[in-house]
């Protein structure tokens, strides 16, 4: 089980990403918004850098779309811990190790389950 202590400090740093978080997808968002509002007339350049316009806004949008589902599994976490239920694996029921969740502090699983997982993912891929 994990100490009080430990929850304290884990909140803390959830709450750190959480608002990183929230920044990056916010100064993605205003940049997107901003690099797809201006208009490059037509000449051949032009397209050029419509292209690599595009294809930055795409790529700023997928990295907007991943910190969002990471912003996701850290209010997951949060809510957790107001639940009391932070450090318990959700698919077994076990503790998770300290160790995992200082090094992934919004796990859901324990190592053991996560694996499980991916292994029965990987094979309903094939």
């Amino acid at each position: 089980m994990v100490s009080k202590a430990d929850v304290k400090r884990f909140q803390k740093m959830l709450i750190e990403e959480r608002d990183r978080l929230m920044t990056s997808i916010r100064n993605i968002e205003e940049a997107s918004r901003t690099e797809s509002g201006h208009d490059n007339g037509a000449d051949l350049s032009s397209f050029a850098e419509t292209g690599t316009d595009n294809f930055n806004l795409e790529t700023a949008l997928n990295i907007a779309s991943s910190e969002s589902e990471r912003l996701r599994d850290v209010m997951d976490a949060l809510v957790r811990i107001d639940k009391g239920t932070y450090g318990v694996c959700e698919g077994s029921g076990k503790s998770i190790p300290t160790k995992r969740l200082e090094a992934f502090p919004s796990a859901r699983y324990c190592l053991e389950y996560q694996e499980l997982m991916e292994k029965e993912s990987s094979r309903n891929q094939y």
